[in-house]
């Protein structure tokens, strides 16, 4: 009698011991799957927040070639600003900027000076990014906006 009972306590030591080591790895995959969890949100921050910077980069980029057009369009006699072209400027003018710029997004100029040359305030979209350039004071600002709804109609009501 004493021995099958001393044979039941090994066998329900060993039950014991495999369900504390199953419990253990569970508690361990809880806690790996809640440090995930709460550390997405951060990674996704950062990257948006480099995305951020590359957009800006592209910006910085764009005014350098809308210069350097401009100044050339000025120095040749030709007319820079044109807000019924693409972009806001002459066709040759943008073409220029987009070959010296290299962006991979859309522009708009928005105002020039009073010579046309100079250009005081444009728009710079890349992806879900848009970045807003104003001369006077100098400032970029970098938005970031994402459609959460979008609806079409057609023409016909």
């Amino acid at each position: 009698m004493n021995k099958t009972n001393t044979l039941s306590n090994d066998q329900n030591y060993k039950e014991k011991s495999k369900n504390r080591h199953l419990i253990r790895a569970l508690s361990v995959i809880v806690l790996i799957l809640a440090i995930v969890t709460a550390s997405v949100p951060g990674i996704l921050a950062i990257m948006r927040r480099a995305d951020a910077q590359v957009a800006l980069g592209n910006a910085k980029s764009l005014r350098l070639a809308l210069q350097v057009a401009s100044t050339e369009a000025y120095a040749a006699g030709h007319p820079f600003g044109d807000a019924a072209q693409i972009g806001g400027i002459a066709e040759e003018s943008w073409r220029k900027v987009i070959t010296d710029s290299k962006i991979p997004g859309d522009f708009w100029v928005l105002q020039t000076d009073e010579s046309g040359y100079e250009v005081l305030r444009f728009l710079y979209q890349e992806g879900n990014f848009t970045v807003s350039y104003t001369k006077e004071p100098l400032v970029y600002e970098v938005c970031y906006g994402q459609t959460y709804i979008k609806t079409e109609q057609s023409a016909v009501y």
